[in-house]
């Protein structure tokens, strides 16, 4: 996950915005997707070769030799996961949903294959790593074979500088968000290992396990809205955006508040096929857990509008600063309530995850009122509003 991120750049994001924003100029189109791919092979070639070199290092840091060839057997998988990624983005930024959402399913599916074979041939560990390479390779192919995003443009040089310059200013900037928003809804985990038992742990992780579900959906609609407010915010008219935030917010909400109340009904039930201590221990987790989450529904499929926006630089703070108050309260309330400090304070961050987006709408994006409250122009000019 981080050397991925790393590898990666935040170019991915780059090539969603500009392809959604450039996608009426075909020519400029073709050259910022090739600029982006070719910046992706640099960054991924390099990233792969240090970590394949590190390889034997990181084994001996974990005293496994197993894990050191595994992480070599991984490094290639690195290289052309950092050109999927970009391609996926690019298909986001296009709106081919159909598309991403099978590139999406073909990885998971690849890996469980590649997995289920090697348990069941019974080889050594290590052939875990190729699992993450087999199933890029799979990926590369179903993307450059059959949805093919764009078709690579030879450029003149100095166009393709030119965007590679441009992805690279914007990716750097949003680096840290890549970070951290990997691992803001497993921050609560991360921090119960330092506090509590395996076992502990194991019984919040089944607990969490259903959250990440829910908000999984809430992230498929943000997937689908992203190049929706590239478009809009570039029409400068805010009513507009308004309008379809409230539309996108209310569908968010009612799925994942149906979600919750189904799982909320059933959960009780898998008593029937799980041990009973366990779910009647963490009933009360996934409730809490749902209940922040479904405050904070409406707001998920806008937590990236700073890097629709061209904003990068502000989505890393906006992430940073969500990051670090779950962190804070997940470290003040987990010795003093447990189980239940984790999730409480796992639902209060969600709840305030909320706020500090509407905050910095209001701040950066020139809302007076927040992003589903703006009636009257704000302060700001409109030129203020356009992404910069």
């Amino acid at each position: 996950m981080i050397s991925g991120q790393i590898a990666v750049l935040g170019l991915h994001d780059s090539a969603q915005k500009h392809a959604s924003e450039f996608s009426d100029r075909k020519a400029e189109g073709q050259v910022l997707c090739s600029a982006a791919v070719a910046l992706a092979l640099l960054t991924g070639l390099i990233s792969a070769s240090v970590l394949a070199f590190a390889s034997e290092g990181i084994g001996s840091l974990c005293k496994s030799p197993e894990v050191g060839r595994g992480v070599f057997f991984l490094a290639p998988g690195l290289f052309l996961f950092t050109q999927n990624k970009v391609l996926m983005g690019i298909l986001n930024g296009q709106r081919r949903m159909v598309a991403f959402a099978i590139g999406q399913s073909v990885r998971a599916v690849a890996i469980l294959v590649v997995c289920l074979a090697i348990v069941l041939q019974g080889w050594s560990p290590r052939a875990f790593g190729m699992s993450f390479t087999l199933g890029e390779i799979v990926v590369l192919i179903f993307l450059s074979v059959i949805a093919r995003p764009f078709h690579f443009s030879l450029s003149p040089l100095e166009e393709l500088l030119r965007w590679m310059s441009r992805h690279f200013k914007f990716g750097s900037k949003a680096l840290l968000h890549g970070f951290l928003s990997e691992t803001f809804i497993r921050v609560d985990i991360i921090i119960l290992g330092i506090f509590l038992s395996d076992r502990e742990v194991g019984i919040y992780s089944f607990a969490a396990l259903f959250l990440e579900g829910i908000y999984q959906v809430a992230i498929v609609i943000r997937n689908i809205n992203n190049p929706i407010l590239v478009r809009l915010l570039l029409m400068e008219t805010k009513q507009s955006l308004v309008t379809f935030s409230r539309r996108t917010a209310a569908i968010s909400f009612s799925a994942t508040l149906g979600l919750s109340t189904v799982i909320a009904v059933v959960y009780p039930h898998l008593g029937l096929f799980l041990p009973t201590e366990v779910i009647n221990t963490s009933y009360g987790l996934v409730c809490i857990l749902m209940a922040g989450l479904l405050v904070y529904s409406p707001f998920v499929p806008f937590d990236y509008i700073f890097l629709q926006a061209g904003q990068p630089g502000t989505q890393s703070l906006l992430m940073a600063v969500n990051s670090t108050i779950n962190a804070t309260l997940n470290v003040s309330l987990i010795p003093l309530w447990g189980l239940y400090g984790a999730s409480i304070a796992t639902a209060l961050a969600f709840v305030l995850s909320g706020l500090t987006l509407n905050l910095l709408i209001v701040h950066s994006l020139g809302f007076s009122g927040g992003l589903f409250l703006e009636g009257q122009p704000a302060v700001k000019s409109a030129t203020a509003f356009r992404p910069r």
